[in-house]
């Protein structure tokens, strides 16, 4: 069988073309190898894939010392509050004061019917008179010898009993007008007029607004940065702000909280302050390093994390972590940078950690 030159010339080069697709097939292979050998044995270096710089605008922040505060949430409260009772029974027959007046040490907030104590005292006093004659003749008589001394020193202690028993009718009778015990306002009044008090029922409360205590509870954490005597300040639920002094820190913490009580006493001479008002405490507390700048520059990262982003060597962005101190008017303090410190103040929030960045540099000026 004869075959046709066209076919014999068609297989030659078909299997040319095969033989040398697969000898490239195969250098391309071994090139590949010797490459990661290479790579791997450190002869070269497989090329980097930098990422894309970015524009921002930064301004370099100084530290400055500044005083940190403790804050306290608390309220106001009378430096004493007492509940005045009776100390004896008997009808209300007096009211002299009114709820929300002034009273001062020794004035009558409540008087009780005398009845019988009167009569009583009268009998007491009279038979006191009786024993004191009768006490002075047996005295005289024992000293010319006409009595024995046993029967003076008798007379001498049936006066003195006597006596006692006056100052008890007295000490009775006083028990009738119920007194202020200091200078304060009546708070409340119990009783009316007509009304009968046992013994130990209250009468009034007196309190004593000034100075005027604003009390919190400041935490485990906090309690050992603050001294007694300290100059603190009360902000007001109102925006008043007024000066005072930490006149008591707690020893004890309270068994549910683990907070220490803390009292901050502010004059009150007007008692313009009633008790019972909200009330923040700020108590100056340490010196720290801060820097204060405005909040837009602040920046959280993907956990959640607050902070800024700083420009660091090499003009790369770095996240930094920070503690904000206090919010005021000027901007934010804030605690956690180096004392010199590049803060990306425009584009932070477009940058990631280690990518450059071309930075512009801002005036020093307005934090905002």
């Amino acid at each position: 069988m004869t075959i046709k030159k066209s076919y014999v010339l068609a297989t030659v080069i078909a299997a040319v073309l095969g033989l040398w697709i697969i000898s490239g097939q195969i250098n391309l292979g071994s090139e590949e190898a010797a490459r990661e050998e290479a790579i791997a044995n450190g002869e070269v270096t497989e090329p980097v894939v930098t990422a894309e710089k970015q524009t921002v605008r930064a301004r370099v922040f100084e530290a400055r010392e500044v005083v940190r505060d403790v804050l306290v949430r608390g309220r106001t409260e009378p430096i004493r509050a007492v509940e005045v009772r009776a100390e004896t029974s008997g009808t209300v027959n007096k009211l002299p004061v009114e709820k929300g007046e002034f009273v001062s040490k020794g004035d009558l907030l409540c008087g009780l019917s005398v009845d019988a104590r009167g009569a009583r005292l009268a009998e007491a006093k009279a038979l006191r008179e009786q024993r004191w004659l009768e006490y002075d003749a047996s005295k005289k008589l024992a000293a010319k010898g006409h009595r024995s001394e046993t029967q003076a020193a008798a007379d001498k202690a049936a006066y003195d009993a006597a006596v006692a028993q006056v100052r008890q009718m007295e000490v009775e009778f006083g028990y009738t007008k119920i007194k202020a015990p200091f200078d304060g306002v009546l708070d409340n009044r119990f009783v009316e007029i007509g009304d009968f008090l046992s013994v130990s029922q209250p009468c009034a409360t007196v309190v004593d607004l000034d100075p005027i205590l604003v009390v919190g509870q400041v935490s485990e954490r906090d309690v050992a940065k603050l001294s007694m005597g300290t100059v603190g300040h009360a902000r007001l639920i109102d925006g008043r702000k007024l000066e005072g002094v930490v006149r008591f820190i707690a020893k004890t913490a309270e068994e549910s909280t683990r907070t220490f009580k803390v009292e901050l006493a502010i004059p009150n001479k007007d008692l313009a302050l009633p008790a019972g008002i909200t009330a923040e405490i700020i108590i100056p507390a340490e010196a720290v390093q801060a820097h204060l700048m405005s909040p837009a520059y602040l920046v959280l990262n993907d956990d959640g994390t607050i902070g800024v982003r700083l420009v660091g060597p090499g003009n790369v962005a770095a996240f930094r972590e920070v503690t904000i101190l206090e919010d005021s008017p000027e901007g934010v303090w804030i605690a956690g940078l180096p004392e010199k410190a590049t803060v990306i103040t425009v584009g932070q929030e477009f940058v990631r950690d280690g990518q450059p960045v071309e930075v512009t540099f801002e005036d020093e000026g307005a934090n905002s």
